[in-house]
């Protein structure tokens, strides 16, 4: 069986942003985010403050391309 697993980072407003996927993480998402699926706090190291908040409405209207 496949176990299917709903990144938060699809459902933040920072994700799809930047051509790497993230606008807290430019150059990519790091594997700490991505296998605790977790990002209240800025990491160490992480350049800037921004962390998980959820996307809304006007969110989905902003596209990069």
């Amino acid at each position: 069986m496949t176990t299917t697993i709903d990144l938060i980072c699809f459902n933040c407003k920072h994700f799809g942003k930047t051509p790497q996927g993230c606008s807290a993480f430019p150059d990519g998402i790091p594997d700490e985010i991505l296998l605790t699926n977790e990002h209240s706090k800025p990491l160490p190291g992480q350049g800037n403050d921004l962390v998980f908040t959820p996307k809304t409405e006007e969110d989905e209207l902003f596209i990069v391309g």
